[in-house]
C-alpha cells in the first residue's frame, strides 16, 4: 500500500453514528473514536439530539474532530418528514457539516413506509408523477440550503429500495439535478455499487461530496438486503470495496470516505470493537 493512501485514511476516515444504540451513552461514541484516532464523524438526528446539539458542539470543537455529514432531510414523499429540514438545518448551521444528506424518500411514503400505514395492495406505482412533485421540493431545499451556506449532497439510492428508501436512483440523474447548483451528491457503495456510472464518478467528479461504505449482505437469491462490518471479507459475494476507497483517496479534493452501517446490521457486536478493528481492517483491505 502506498503510504499516500495511508496518510489519506489517517485523515479522511470517517465513521457514522448510526452503529450507535440508543440506549448507550452517546458520549462513549465520540471516546471510542478518538482513541481509534479517527478525526471525523456522520452524524444521525437521533445521536444529535440525544447528546444535545450545543454540547456536541463543544465536544467536537475540542476534540478537533470534523463533521462529514448530517443524516438527512428530504423524504419528499411524506409531510412529516419533510418538514423536518428546518431543525436539521439548524443542527448543521451550528455543527458545520461537510454535507447534508438528502434521500428522496420512498414511492410509499417517507422514510419507513413498510408498516401498515401504509396499504400496497391494488396500488399503482405512478413513479414519474411522484418524481415531478419530488423535483419542485428539491429545489426548494436547495435554495434554503444555499441561502444558510449549507452544502446538500443528494444520495442515489438502489433502485431495489424505491417503495420505502428512494425514488431518485442513479448517479447520471442525480449528478443532472444538482449540476446548476454548489450541491454534492452523496455515493453510498450499498446503494450505487452496481451502478454503470460509479468507477469514472467517483474519479472524476467535481460534485463528489462524500464516499459512504460498508460490506454488503446479499440474501439466498443475491439480492441486496444490508450492510455488513469489513471483518466479513472473506464472503463469497464481495463488492470490492478496496478499489473504490482507492480511488476517492487519491484524489486531491481531500474528500472522506464515511463508514455508514446500521445498529440492526451489526446487532449483538460491540460497536466500540467495530470502531477500534475499523483502522486495522481497512489498512488490510488496501
Amino acid at each position: 500500500m502506498k503510504s499516500n493512501i495511508r496518510d489519506a485514511l489517517e485523515t479522511r476516515l470517517s465513521v457514522n453514528s448510526y452503529l450507535w444504540p440508543k440506549n448507550t451513552d452517546p458520549y462513549e461514541f465520540i471516546e471510542a473514536i478518538l482513541k481509534a484516532g479517527i478525526k471525523n464523524i456522520g452524524l444521525n438526528t437521533d445521536f444529535i439530539e440525544e447528546y444535545g446539539v450545543n454540547k456536541l458542539k463543544q465536544e467536537l470543537s475540542l476534540n478537533k474532530i470534523n463533521v462529514t455529514s448530517i443524516n438527512s432531510v428530504g423524504y419528499f414523499t411524506d409531510n412529516f418528514y419533510f418538514k423536518q429540514h428546518e431543525k436539521i438545518f439548524n443542527y448543521a448551521k451550528i455543527l458545520k457539516p461537510d454535507v447534508v444528506c438528502v434521500i428522496s424518500g420512498g414511492i410509499l411514503g417517507g422514510p419507513n413506509p413498510i408498516s401498515s400505514e401504509y396499504n400496497f395492495e391494488n396500488k399503482n406505482l405512478n413513479i414519474e408523477k411522484i418524481r415531478k412533485e419530488s423535483l419542485n421540493q428539491l429545489l426548494y431545499l436547495f435554495d434554503k440550503a444555499q441561502e444558510q451556506n449549507l452544502t446538500l449532497g443528494l444520495e442515489p439510492i438502489g433502485s431495489w429500495e424505491i417503495l420505502k428508501k428512494g425514488h431518485f436512483n442513479s448517479i447520471a440523474s442525480c449528478l443532472n439535478l444538482v449540476k446548476k447548483y454548489e450541491h454534492k451528491l452523496i455515493i453510498d457503495l450499498y446503494h450505487s455499487f452496481a451502478d454503470t456510472k460509479l468507477e469514472s464518478f467517483l474519479k472524476n467528479s467535481p460534485k463528489l461530496g462524500l464516499l459512504q461504505f460498508s460490506n454488503i449482505k446479499f440474501d439466498n437469491n443475491w439480492r441486496p438486503t444490508g450492510r455488513l462490518i469489513l471483518n466479513k471479507q472473506n464472503n463469497v459475494n464481495n463488492v470490492d470495496i478496496s478499489k473504490y476507497l482507492k480511488t476517492v483517496l487519491n484524489r486531491k479534493d481531500r474528500i472522506n470516505v464515511e463508514f455508514e452501517i446500521f445498529q440492526s446490521d451489526i446487532k449483538d457486536t460491540d460497536p466500540k470493537l467495530v470502531i477500534t478493528n475499523l483502522k486495522k481492517e481497512l489498512l488490510e483491505l488496501l
